[in-house]
C-alpha cells in the first residue's frame, strides 16, 4: 500500500517578521484595521 502524504503536513519554514508566533502577527492586523475603521469614521464625522 502506497504512503499518503498530503501537501499540508509540511513542517512551517518560516516564523513571522516582528512577532515569535503568527498570532502576534494576526492581532498587529487586526488592531490595524479597528484603527483604521475608527480613524475613518472620526474623519467622516468631522467633514459632515
Amino acid at each position: 500500500m502506497k504512503n499518503y502524504h498530503p501537501v499540508d503536513e509540511e513542517p512551517p519554514t518560516e516564523k513571522p517578521p516582528f512577532f515569535k508566533t503568527w498570532k502576534g502577527m494576526y492581532w498587529l492586523v487586526l488592531g490595524n484595521l479597528a484603527f483604521m475603521v475608527v480613524l475613518f469614521y472620526v474623519i467622516t464625522k468631522f467633514y459632515e
